[in-house]
Parts: C-alpha cells; structure tokens; sequence
C-alpha cells in the first residue's frame, strides 16, 4: 500500500469515527467509542468483535458503494455493540429480537438488517420503473414530448393527476407503503440556490419530504451537499426525475435565451430562478384546478405531512432536524421575467428513471 492510499485510509478511519460519534448523539445512545479497522479481506461488509472492542469494514464497501450505504453498515455493526453493552442480551441470536430492537433504536434501514449477503440496492437516484402508477406516468412523460403543444401539456397534466389519485387514494385507504430514501448529489460544497428551489418544488408538488446535508466521498476524502429525498418509492422514482430533467433543462433554456437576446453571464441564476418561480405558479394553478375537479382540497404538501407512515420513517431517519432559514439571491429583473415566462409554459418529459441519460439537448421546448 502506497502513501496516498494510507493518507486516504487514515481519512476514512477518522470519517468513520466522526460518524460514530454524531450517530450516538443523532440517535440519543451511549456507546463506547471502538477500535476502527479497515479490513482488506473479501469477506463480509462488516464485522463487531465485542472480545477485542473493534468494528471492521471492509475496504472494498467503501470504494464500490456510496457513503449512506457505508452508515447503514456501520449502524448494523453499532446496533450489535448496543445489543452486548447497552441491553446486556450479548448471547441471544446474532440476529434475533433483540439485534432489531436495537436496530430500530439506531435508525437500520430494514434491508441492512440480516445476516450476509449481497448489499442491498437503495435507490440512489436510480428511480424504479415497478408499479401500475409509475408505468402510466412514464407513458405520459413520455407523451409529452409531442410536438404539439396542446398535446404535451395535456399528457404532463394527465400524469400530475394520476400522480395526485395515487397519493390521495393511498392516504385515504392507509393502505401499507414502501417508503424508502433517495440521495441526489449535485456535486458540491453548497447548494446552489436553484438547487433549493427544485428541491422545494419537489416537497411540495411531488409527495417528498426533503432535507438538505451533508454526504462524505470517500474516494475523495471531501465532504459535499447533498438533497435526501424521503417518500413512497413510487414518489421518490417521479421526483428523481423530474429533479434531473429541471437541472439539465434549465441549462438548455438559458443558452438558448443567451443567443436570442446577447445576456451576461451574471444574468443566468436569475433567468433560471424566474424559470423555476414561472413553473411553481403552473404546478400550483394545475393543483387548484385538479382539487376544485375532484373536489378533494387537500395540497400536495399537505398529503406528505398528514401520512401517518411517512412520518414514522422521516423521524426514524432525521430524529434530530434543524430548520436554517436562507436569504433569497438579488435578481436581475429582465431575465427573472423571462425566465418567470418561460418557466409558465414548462412540460416535464422523457422517461422517468431517466436521471444519468437526460441531457435536455434533445427535448422539445415546451
């Protein structure tokens, strides 16, 4: 092993105990700060040896798979450590009753919580296409690529509505849920502010809970920004890709609004934010209409904060949440304005799981 791969191992060993530390305080338990061991071997992703007071990971989990996978490996170790010095029930079944009871006491995503076996693959962007709604959006998405305008907006109106029925059907009958988490990682020390604007859009037209925080690299060894979308998988695969389609859209419209009309460069934040301003005031409008057609006025967001489910997982995830109010950016006037216009006239389309392959070059202006 060369010199930058120990410096990168030694960052990893003291990421891993940063996380330690902040998920005893995230999670409200006393634990006992452990050995730290990156482990070379080809065997399992993680390993608690209560003898010797160590919690291995394998190096290979932290090259091939992103860090929240990383955690999820990390708090089932944890929840093994809780289970010997916290409950005292060391010589039950290595994953018995009480191995999950700690497991929903550290927050374990319920798919890290068996033995062995190949890592579970947790969205992550990669939207999933299953279910008889998500198929009838993506054919509708799909639609509204039509060159004909009247034909696209009603195709991306239709699948706002079969998007709304979903959810309000799912919330009325409390029928059992899939809910899941997805990360979308634009990249960055800090969010830009047209990223929080997306994001907003997604919490409340979409039927997601949002969060902004922060995700380490660890082929990098930096700590960046990331957006964490919580909801039903069916929601979180729609908001994926209406995410990805407004970020590489945005940067098609603005280049085409620079060759028509010569604008700075300084002027793109502010044609972009009248952009996503210009598309909330649609999104809201098709809410109005859709709740004075079936009758029902409850608001997207509204739908989100009411689902009894919804909560129970946003909490076991998020126990601890601060709200950070930020200042909105100066605009420059003429810009935002066309911007706010041609963000009234936006069509969401293309394929949903679409996140990596959609460009915006190819889509139709709507």
């Amino acid at each position: 092993m060369n010199e930058k791969e120990n410096r990168l191992m030694e960052s990893w060993r003291r990421q891993l105990a940063q996380e330690y530390r902040h998920l005893c305080w995230l999670y409200r338990v006393q634990l006992r700060l452990p050995l730290f061991e990156i482990s070379e071997g080809q065997g399992r992703a993680g390993s608690w040896s209560p003898g010797l007071d160590t919690l291995s990971l394998a190096s290979w989990l932290i090259r091939d798979h992103s860090w929240d996978v990383v955690l999820e490996v990390l708090k089932h170790e944890m929840s093994h450590q809780f289970v010997q010095q916290v409950m005292g029930r060391g010589d039950e079944l290595p994953h018995g009753p009480a191995f999950q009871e700690a497991c929903d006491r550290l927050g374990v995503h319920p798919e890290f919580r068996v033995a062995q076996g190949a890592i579970p693959r947790l969205l992550n962007g990669e939207g999933e296409r299953s279910g008889t709604m998500l198929g009838k959006v993506e054919k509708l998405f799909a639609l509204a690529q039509s060159a004909n305008e009247h034909e696209a907006a009603l195709a991306m109106a239709k699948a706002n509505a079969i998007l709304r029925r979903y959810n309000l059907e799912r919330f009325d009958r409390r029928t059992a849920t899939d809910y899941d988490y997805l990360i979308i990682k634009p990249g960055g020390k800090r969010i830009a502010a047209h990223q929080r604007l997306i994001a907003a859009l997604l919490k409340d037209f979409f039927y997601v809970n949002v969060v902004i925080a922060r995700q380490f690299e660890a082929a990098s060894g930096e700590t960046l920004r990331v957006i964490e979308l919580t909801g039903a998988k069916e929601n979180l695969a729609v908001a994926d890709h209406v995410y990805h389609f407004l970020s590489h859209r945005l940067e098609y419209l603005w280049q085409e609004y620079r060759k028509s009309t010569g604008a700075a460069g300084r002027e793109k934040n502010s044609y972009w934010l009248g952009v996503l301003n210009g598309f909330r005031e649609k999104l809201r409008i098709q809410e109005q209409e859709a709740m004075r057609t079936t009758g029902n006025e409850t608001e997207s967001s509204l739908i989100c904060a009411s689902d009894p489910g919804l909560i129970r997982y946003y909490r076991a995830r998020y126990p601890r949440l601060r709200t950070v109010q930020h200042n909105g950016p100066q605009v420059y006037g003429d810009p935002y304005q066309a911007g706010q216009q041609e963000g009234k006239q936006l069509i969401i389309h293309k394929g949903v799981g679409a996140s990596s392959g959609n460009t915006g070059r190819l889509l139709a202006k709507g």
